[in-house]
């Protein structure tokens, strides 16, 4: 059974899908099933300093950030999505290398949770659960 925002792989061909709507029957693509992303959260390590969304005040504004991690052509955050902690809404800013990795969040409930996917290391979680 699939859960409401829940993310899934295709480890062949790199399609990524998010569930809007739970089920229970598998997610395939050509022709296996599709991985499971399941965030990294609460990591004590290099890897989560540069990767944890961070949800901090800049200049009288609220943002998600990823300060540290670099946004080149080989490395980059691919992603931010920051939703309601009941799942009722979600907004997602997409990224390219060269860009800054924030995401201006002024106007959202403050109960919110962020993940962000790093084209190498996968998706991570805020800490804020």
């Amino acid at each position: 059974m699939t859960e409401k925002l829940e993310l899934y792989k295709c480890n062949i061909c790199g399609n990524l899908v998010q569930v809007i709507l739970p089920g229970d029957g598998e997610l395939v693509c050509c022709g296996q099933p599709m991985e499971h992303m399941v965030p990294h959260q609460e990591e004590q390590n290099e890897l989560a300093e540069k990767h944890t969304p961070e949800i901090e005040m800049i200049e009288g504004k609220r943002f998600v950030t990823l300060k540290h991690h670099p946004m080149e052509n080989e490395h980059y955050i691919q992603f931010i999505e920051v939703y309601k902690k009941d799942k009722s809404c979600l907004h997602v800013k997409y990224f390219n290398p060269g860009e800054k990795a924030e995401f201006d969040i002024t106007c959202l409930d403050e109960d919110i949770n962020a993940l962000e996917l790093c084209n190498i290391h996968g998706l991570w979680r805020s800490k804020n659960d």
